[in-house]
């Protein structure tokens, strides 16, 4: 195997095709975290962007996208904004790891969602969280049937919210792909809000971000687009929400609603309709992302399991993160109360304040 690491701008027409081939023929890659235009647009927005090319007599058989990182400690692609994460390729059981971060000079490489398919990750694996999924294969009558048989009681109480606030608001009016500028803009304002209310690290407050979300937006064409979704009453934006599909899959991203509607279910109302507009346009599969809510059990009915862990490459990075990890394990397994979290909590802020820093 011949590894070389570049700028996902610097792939080849002949590469980015290699690319899409490799993740249409992997329902595991079916993630529009997975196409080459989610690289690119990182590409755009994060200096750090690095995509290691894997090559067999000069013929591409995978990539790794990452964000570099200093001393070797690198993330995966989308920072703490990614919410499916690993290598695209043609066989993944081919896959060595270790070459693969040697090529790459990574040393450290902290991940939370990366399909149990991709097997070169397999001893790094510490956890497994499920993806709620909403399975659109039969169209939205189908979906709907299988979840009203489910969750009828508050499906039902859902609609009735809806119908309670169009009779109090006016009529409701839904877009899936909106391109209103100042939509955008309170979707931004009423997600930082939220985050500064629930004291959740505004994700927006970093420059990149946002600035991401801009480049996805402008992107549109079967391979990939980002969507701006509204819900408006009486033409007033009552709830919004922004994400991503491809000709596969789409993924719920950003949702926020109005506060004023909170009692109206204004986003549980949006989500139905977004269901409904993804089957129309011949998405299989909506994923709801991680996460024990209720809404996504409700609108979900599927998962797919991705695990979390840390790979790691001899180095004193990977050094210093064993020792911590060890004197985690350690503590946790001592019955010393909130203090033998510590350890865990120190180490996740560490990475999450890692994945927000761009070199």
């Amino acid at each position: 195997m011949d590894i070389e690491v570049i700028r996902p701008s610097e792939l080849t027409q002949a590469e980015i095709d290699a690319w899409r081939a490799f993740q249409n023929a992997d329902p595991a890659l079916n993630s529009p975290y997975f196409a080459v235009e989610f690289a690119l647009a990182c590409d755009q927005v994060r200096a750090d962007t690095r995509v290691a090319v894997i090559r067999s007599h000069g013929v591409s058989k995978g990539f790794f996208p990452y964000h570099r990182g200093p001393l070797g400690y690198s993330l995966p692609l989308g920072g703490p904004l990614g919410d499916f994460q690993g290598v695209i390729a043609e066989d993944q059981t081919m896959l060595d790891l270790p070459a693969i971060m040697h090529a790459a000079r990574i040393s450290v490489y902290p991940f939370s969602f990366i399909p149990e398919t991709q097997t070169c990750f397999e001893k790094s694996f510490n956890d497994k969280e499920d993806c709620h999924t909403a399975n659109l294969a039969e169209g939205f009558e189908g979906w709907y049937a299988g979840r009203m048989a489910a969750h009828k009681k508050s499906l039902k109480r859902y609609e009735a919210k809806a119908r309670q606030m169009e009779k109090a608001y006016g009529t409701l009016s839904f877009t899936m792909e909106d391109d209103d500028p100042e939509a955008f803009a309170s979707l931004l304002a009423w997600k930082s809000a939220q985050y500064q209310a629930t004291r959740f690290f505004d994700v927006f407050s970093v420059p990149w971000t946002s600035a991401l979300l801009r480049v996805i937006w402008e992107m549109k064409s079967d391979n990939f687009a980002g969507q701006l979704s509204t819900l408006r009453a009486d033409g007033r934006l009552v709830a919004a929400h922004f994400g991503m599909r491809n000709q596969h899959a789409a993924h719920y991203w950003f949702p926020v609603y109005d506060p004023e509607f909170a009692r109206f279910g204004a986003g549980h109302r949006l989500l139905l309709d977004m269901i409904r507009g993804h089957a129309s346009a011949g998405i299989s599969k909506v994923h709801l992302g991680v996460g024990d809510f209720r809404y996504k059990h409700q609108f979900g009915g599927e998962t797919v399991s991705l695990c979390s862990g840390t790979a790691m490459a001899p180095s004193f990075s990977a050094f210093c993160r064993q020792s911590a990890q060890t004197v985690q394990r350690g503590l946790e397994a001592l019955p010393l109360g909130p203090v033998s979290r510590l350890p865990g909590r120190v180490l996740r802020r560490l990475d999450r304040e890692m994945a927000f820093r761009v070199v």
